[in-house]
């Protein structure tokens, strides 16, 4: 990287977004967690619906900020981008552009969750359009295409890591010929920046985290986890993680020095000493799995539904260092998502159930549960200003007041 790049990439690191907010994959952090309290008696306060619609097709979440909610779905082999009042589901606007459904084994449709940044929002299709988009009217300001624009190659379920807005720049995976990573100027989609060699793509967004006092980025890519140096662009560490048909989709999670992995298709989970260029292993195991699941880090712990498409879906809470399991919870289905307000965790199961509880370091409490949705749902729960909001693949959307 050159100076001038230096200064764009590290130009203020932490969001603006409000604290109720949830304007990207996995909420203002990455972490899936905000502050704030919700409703928890849902025995005889059950949440309210304050609105319904269909999307089209596709595994896409929410991104909300602003009052304003973000959302994609594919219908006729056409993508739409949807910005709807956060409250009622009005449409205040949609964009819509060709795109193949793409339904490979699944409902098909676009993977990546939009990215909201002030005025702005990103967004990435299957086969990698990238638009930004006006927040005020969905007209674009700019595109670039991972394949014709910067010679990245598709993986097999199109690209799905959503790019992430930092400062001044944006990160984007195309997995390309020359560098995995792209940089671009978040106002003019200019490259600003690439590094990260050759390698596989795969389906998780970056995250970002400090390591020894330096800005670093680990991002798993379909073979391999590698974390960077954020200021240079060098590799830290890698860590060969050969998942078959390269999908790797879960966010890792950085702790002291340790990071935590894991996949569907029989790999398992890993929690690696990442303190030297060469990892080693701490503990792993084969079928402790999850195959596109979140999870989240709580007081050193890894919390999130494990379970992949021939084992049964359990919430499960383990020291991150040790490997021991604290408990486990069954839960419906295979896979399911989480997030967490405060103390309460909110989980949408495959299956449409959504479910509520405090999830101590000694066990489940569970508060209650409702099902808004029915089919599959493996899009991540989003939740903003006191609204849960959900989807399932063939694009019914909810929203669910928990004030």
């Amino acid at each position: 990287m050159k100076a001038s790049a230096f200064l764009l990439v590290m130009a203020a690191m932490v969001g603006t977004s409000a604290a109720q907010d949830w304007p990207r994959y996995l909420g203002p952090d990455g972490n899936a967690r905000v502050d704030g309290k919700i409703s928890t008696d849902w025995g005889s306060n059950k949440p309210k619906e304050l609105w319904r619609m269909e999307l089209g097709s596709g595994c896409t979440s929410f991104a909300v900020a602003g009052g304003k909610a973000v959302v994609m779905g594919n219908d006729g082999n056409k993508d739409t981008v949807w910005c709807l009042d956060a409250k009622t589901g009005a449409v205040i606007w949609k964009y819509s552009y060709e795109e193949d459904l793409s339904p490979k084994m699944y409902d098909g449709g676009p993977n990546a969750t939009p990215t909201i940044d002030g005025d702005r929002v990103y967004t990435l299709s299957k086969t990698g359009n990238l638009f930004c988009l006006s927040m005020a009217d969905g007209q674009p300001i700019w595109h670039q295409h991972y394949q014709s624009d910067f010679g990245g190659a598709a993986p097999s379920w199109g690209f799905s890591a959503s790019p992430i807005v930092r400062g001044s720049v944006i990160y984007c995976l195309p997995g390309a010929k020359d560098e995995a990573v792209y940089v671009l100027d978040a106002k003019t989609g200019k490259v600003v920046s690439k590094f990260g060699g050759k390698t596989k793509p795969g389906y998780a967004a970056p995250v970002f985290f400090d390591f020894k006092g330096t800005p670093a980025m680990a991002c798993f890519f379909g073979r391999d986890l590698i974390g960077y140096n954020v200021k240079t662009g060098k590799e830290m560490f890698e860590f060969n993680w050969r998942t078959s048909y390269d999908v790797n989709a879960s966010n890792p999670q950085y702790h002291d020095g340790m990071m935590f992995l894991a996949s569907g298709y029989g790999m398992g989970y890993a929690v690696i000493d990442v303190t030297k260029s060469k990892p080693t292993v701490l503990h792993k195991e084969e079928d402790t799995r999850m195959i596109f699941q979140n999870s989240i880090l709580l007081d050193g712990d890894i919390l999130g539904v494990f379970g992949d498409k021939n084992i049964n879906a359990e919430l499960i809470r383990m020291d991150m260092r040790s490997g021991d399991i604290r408990w486990r919870e069954k839960m419906p289905g295979t896979r399911g998502s989480s997030l967490m307000v405060g103390d309460t965790m909110i989980v949408l199961s495959e299956k449409g159930d959504l479910i509520a509880g405090n999830p101590s370091k000694t066990g489940w409490k569970e508060y209650g549960r409702i099902k808004p949705l029915s089919g599959v749902c493996w899009a991540p729960v989003a939740y903003a200003d006191g609204m849960i909001f959900a989807r399932n693949n063939k694009g019914q959307a909810v929203c669910l007041s928990v004030k």
